[in-house]
């Protein structure tokens, strides 16, 4: 019989592989975010609609190479919605790469670059709650063996009406004792997660403010940067990204599934 192969990795092997992950996500997004989140901070997204033709533009300039204009990153997807696809996701790296044409990248450079692209994004689609925190579970396995700076959730409160039973839980407990989980998951990796809820599913606003979740999660943050997307009357959107100390108004019209800045 064949012996398994296994491959060992010290600790000190384990600390420099996790220390080449990103604190601070340079141009991440700039589009959207004054200031690049850092590592640990967390980014709520919530609309009255899906979000994901905006989470798809900006998991693809995610891990798009610095040189075109992304902040080339890896990316961790939970698609609880089934909104997020991989195929979209090329296609929008594709739109993107093409735009490049300009500064001279060709066809077949714009091919390799986006093999080597799609190998920074992770997609696991989860069907139901139990699937759902046994990957919680598995999140510091899966941040161990990949290089991912990234953590996007979609939709972190997906299941809450099929895990209510006799006693409801409010939505703002529930969606508290979900990052508590997930924050607490990936605590000691360099990750900043982005999650999205409806826009009907309460949130409390101190979630905003820079305090503890809980105290056996010290390094735990709650919500540092809140994003509502809002369609206007004249087709356009608007994304108002709320923190503690700031409120800004952002503008951008989709066309030809592509999102424009305004």
């Amino acid at each position: 019989m064949e012996k398994t192969k296994f491959k060992v990795e010290s600790g000190i092997q384990l600390l420099t592989r996790l220390s080449t992950k990103k604190t601070i996500v340079d141009n991440f997004y700039p589009n959207l975010f004054q200031t690049s989140p850092k590592s640990g901070e967390v980014i709520e997204i919530f609309s009255n609609r899906s979000c994901s033709f905006l989470l798809i533009d900006m998991i693809t300039e995610a891990v798009l190479p610095i040189k075109f204009g992304g902040a080339e990153i890896g990316v961790l997807i939970l698609n609880t919605d089934g909104h997020i696809s991989l195929q979209a996701l090329t296609a929008s790296l594709q739109n993107k790469l093409h735009t490049q044409y300009n500064f001279g990248l060709r066809e077949d450079d714009c091919g390799k670059v986006l093999n080597d692209v799609i190998k920074n994004i992770f997609i696991l689609d989860v069907f139901d709650a139990t699937e759902l925190y046994t990957t919680f579970q598995n999140l510091e396995n899966i941040l161990t063996k990949h290089n991912i700076s990234l953590c996007v959730i979609d939709t972190l409160t997906a299941f809450y009406w099929s895990e209510q039973s006799f006693k409801i839980t409010k939505m703002d407990i529930y969606l508290r004792n979900l990052l508590h989980i997930v924050q607490k998951a990936v605590q000691g990796h360099k990750v900043t997660m982005l999650y999205t809820r409806p826009e009907y599913f309460n949130s409390s606003k101190d979630l905003l403010e820079n305090t503890e979740v809980c105290a056996d999660v010290p390094t735990a943050k709650k919500v540092n940067f809140r994003i509502r997307i809002y369609q206007n009357e004249d087709e356009t959107f608007t994304a108002t990204v709320t923190t503690s100390s700031d409120v800004t108004r952002k503008n951008f019209k989709i066309e030809f599934n592509k999102i424009s800045w305004l």
